[in-house]
């Protein structure tokens, strides 16, 4: 019996979008053609001796951003089904149409926590395969502007009249904005290796 806890928790919007309540249109959900096949995807997450130790970030506007401490990392293991799906998201990923799972497919997988601010994670117990590692890293687009702080000043002459030119006061306010994005990528797990390292960076 896998002693790997298979969360029953709905709220990735990644793999469950069908749950997601908008008040826009719901888009139509693409699913995979190929059949989920529950037992090959269970096995591949039966208890193993390997491990998997990596760390996950995304680079934006020149900064390199990670998840927050203690933030979701998902495994799955790269079936047919679950590869088509990759697929379909690169094609089927707008406001009308959108890369979808069933509910058993979504639930299929292993997770785990960041064990810091910079990204690192690990799974234990894991067997030589396939997989997909995932999580979603937030960060902020930040914009600067110059805004009028106070009121014009004109030039003017000694009897107090206006001969052109002035200038206002100003200061500058930044405002940001927050994004979040969706990083993941394949792994191997070899059989030869316990410990497999890797990097996820977009």
């Amino acid at each position: 019996m896998n002693k790997h806890v298979k969360s029953f928790v709905f709220s990735i919007i990644f793999l469950v979008p069908y749950l997601s309540v908008r008040a826009q249109k719901t888009p139509e959900f693409i699913q995979p053609a190929v059949a989920f096949n529950k037992e090959e995807a269970y096995k591949m997450l039966d208890e193993g001796n390997n491990s998997i130790r990596g760390n996950i970030s995304l680079k934006k506007r020149g900064y390199v951003n990670y998840p927050g401490f203690s933030d979701m990392v998902l495994l799955y293991p790269a079936t047919p089904y679950f590869q088509e799906y990759i697929e379909l998201k690169k094609k089927y990923n707008s406001k009308k149409k959108q890369a979808g799972l069933t509910r058993e497919a979504a639930m299929a997988r292993i997770e785990t926590k960041t064990i810091d601010d910079k990204g690192n994670f690990q799974f234990t117990n894991i067997k030589p395969g396939k997989y997909y590692i995932v999580s979603w890293i937030k960060w902020e687009k930040v914009t600067r502007n110059e805004v009028q702080s106070g009121p014009v000043t004109a030039n003017r002459n000694m009897l107090g009249i206006q001969m052109g030119g002035g200038y206002f006061p100003t200061e500058t306010q930044y405002e940001s904005q927050a994004y979040e994005n969706e990083v993941g990528a394949y792994i191997e797990v070899s059989a030869n290796n316990p410990v497999t390292t890797v990097t996820i960076a977009q």
